[in-house]
């Protein structure tokens, strides 16, 4: 990311996101916190193709990106299910929208939903899933294309507390893989543990416009779910309120 603002036209102008730089590394997971309305799902949309209407820079491998790509795909934090499909068919769609071969794109989604726990589902609409299970259909789907980069959007924001810890549980475990040829990773996450817990990296953006006030290191030991209670995970949030606390701008 270099210098990429976003202003919104709405009765004024809108500043949503001001000169906001950093990038995620090979084999890593960031996370970007900050209050709501900061403008972080503006930025995630921005460097997932979706959104053009922005000054500035976002680089994928050294080539600007200029629209959506299966390099790059998205977990929607409102799950984005095509209520008319069945499990197995939302997992395939852009399968097939990207000219994978039926029976190709069958295999791959059938793998992705054992992988997240769906299997026997296959054939369930969305009305008949709960909200953890449709967003597994949602990482499925995303996880299918095999992208080099995997965006997430709040994807547990929506979830009820125990739903949300088991999922996250359950996704670290599958980054872990190493046959997973998904290699990084950028989530949004208004939860400073959450993000303590999942991430490599965290970067903090202030109040709008939102702007990079600090990034840190996450130096705990992984897996994350064992050391919920080690004195470095709360020192961790605690250093992160902090920066969220202070804006050298007010």
């Amino acid at each position: 990311m270099r210098d990429v603002s976003k202003s919104y036209t709405n009765g004024g102008t809108v500043l949503a996101l001001k000169e906001v730089n950093f990038e995620v590394g090979k084999d890593e997971f960031v996370c970007i916190i900050g209050p709501s309305g900061c403008g972080k799902s503006t930025l995630l949309r921005i460097i997932a193709g979706l959104d053009q209407s922005f000054s500035g820079q976002v680089l994928f491998q050294g080539n600007r990106i200029s629209r959506p790509s299966s390099r790059i795909t998205m977990v929607f934090q409102t799950f984005a299910l095509l209520p008319w499909k069945t499990t197995l068919e939302n997992v395939q769609i852009p399968l097939e929208v990207n000219d994978v071969g039926r029976a190709e794109a069958r295999e791959r989604a059938l793998r992705y939903l054992t992988m997240v726990h769906l299997n026997g589902f296959e054939d369930a609409y969305p009305h008949d899933l709960s909200g953890g299970m449709k967003q597994r259909v949602g990482l499925a789907r995303a996880l299918a294309l095999n992208p080099d980069v995997l965006l997430l959007d709040e994807p547990f924001s929506s979830l009820d507390e125990l739903t949300a810890k088991d999922l996250r549980v359950q996704l670290l475990k599958i980054l872990s893989d190493p046959t997973l040829p998904t290699n990084d990773f950028l989530m949004i996450t208004h939860n400073v543990e959450e993000a303590v817990m999942m991430a490599d990296r965290v970067v903090v953006l202030s109040p709008r416009p939102g702007r990079v006030l600090g990034e840190l290191r996450v130096d705990v030991p992984r897996p994350r779910f064992e050391h919920l209670r080690d004195p470095k995970f709360f020192d961790t949030v605690d250093r992160l309120m902090e920066m969220l606390s202070s804006d050298p701008s007010a």
